[in-house]
């Protein structure tokens, strides 16, 4: 971790601005004439270290990212823009939804990113370092990437366009919690996210590289944008029909993008993201559950008690019940 915190005092002195210290992360806040940006790392254990970019910069700016003297893997995933990465004489273009995995020992990356656009990134770096290894799980975890992703040839893996890890890394970023919950979730998603490229490799090896989606960068942040206004009102009347038209896809393509991205179907994600709404409106608003029924877009309350009995295991009116004991208890 001591090297990666050393590298965000390499962008403070380029930079500029100050960097201030949460939770044992360090934190650079910069607004100047070379831009605006923020950059995270955080500490974790095991060998594992994240770190978050959402700069805005002025000029082309580049860094440098250290292989070890133990082998590392640095797996840079781009949120946002694009950048371009050189490794010895292998330099390549990476764009947005991709990441681009490369490893080694004794070596240097570089990263260029583009001036007068927005670069947001999320770099996950892995060292294989027995000493650092807190359990078996960690151990497996390592072994798989290792032999995933570090090639006798060095060469670096840029995977296709991926929604799922983007939407992980996001997660990350909107951690509320503090102290050691803090800490745990991250080093869930992370560890989880490592997972995901794991499989995503495989993916593409085994479709030789072509989208297994069969959906376009453009078409997977259309899904996204469907997915995002369904989280923020999943009382409208969607339909499959609609949403094809609103964000230009076949129906086709939407529910393949809905299953790549949330592993279920549109029908299926709308009543999930419904019964969410209807668990937080029994736990903080006044309605019974008639009013609560036909305010999260059901038209039918017989049809809603059951499904909602095979998510949380129990009636509506019995959570209901059940809330406002505790609240009378408290």
């Amino acid at each position: 971790m001591q090297i990666v915190h050393n590298q965000l005092s390499y962008f403070n002195n380029v930079l500029g601005g100050s960097i201030s210290s949460f939770q044992g992360d360090r934190i650079l806040q910069y607004d100047n004439d070379k831009g605006t940006g923020r950059i995270q790392t955080v500490s974790l254990g095991s060998g594992i270290s994240y770190t978050e970019y959402d700069m805005n910069l002025n000029q082309d700016f580049n860094f440098d990212l250290k292989l070890d003297e133990n082998r590392s893997l640095y797996f840079v995933y781009c949120l946002e823009g694009n950048f371009r990465f050189t490794k010895g004489n292998d330099s390549q273009k990476v764009e947005a939804l991709q990441t681009v995995v490369v490893g080694g020992s004794n070596d240097t990356i570089n990263i260029k990113l583009r001036g007068a656009s927005k670069s947001n990134l999320s770099i996950i770096k892995v060292t294989q370092d027995g000493s650092a290894i807190d359990n078996n799980n960690h151990q497996e975890l390592y072994d798989q990437l290792f032999a995933t992703f570090l090639n006798e040839d060095g060469e670096p893996h840029i995977g296709t366009f991926n929604l799922k890890i983007k939407e992980q890394l996001l997660q990350i970023r909107a951690i509320t919690q503090v102290g050691l919950v803090r800490k745990l979730l991250i080093e869930g998603i992370v560890n989880f996210t490592l997972a995901l490229e794991i499989l995503h490799c495989k993916q593409d090896m085994e479709n030789d590289g072509q989208v297994s989606s069969m959906l376009t960068k453009k078409e997977l942040l259309r899904i996204e944008e469907a997915v995002n206004a369904i989280k923020r009102k999943p009382e409208y009347p969607y339909t499959v029909t609609d949403l094809s038209k609103e964000y230009g896809l076949s129906p086709t393509k939407l529910q393949e993008g809905f299953k790549v991205m949330e592993g279920t179907t549109v029908t299926n994600f709308i009543r999930n993201e419904r019964l969410i709404l209807a668990e937080e409106l029994i736990q903080t608003s006044d309605m019974n559950i008639s009013e609560i029924v036909y305010s999260i877009g059901f038209t039918s309350r017989s049809y809603f008690s059951k499904i909602f009995r095979n998510k949380f295991n129990c009636t509506p009116k019995a959570y209901l019940m059940n809330i406002r004991n505790v609240s009378l208890s408290a």
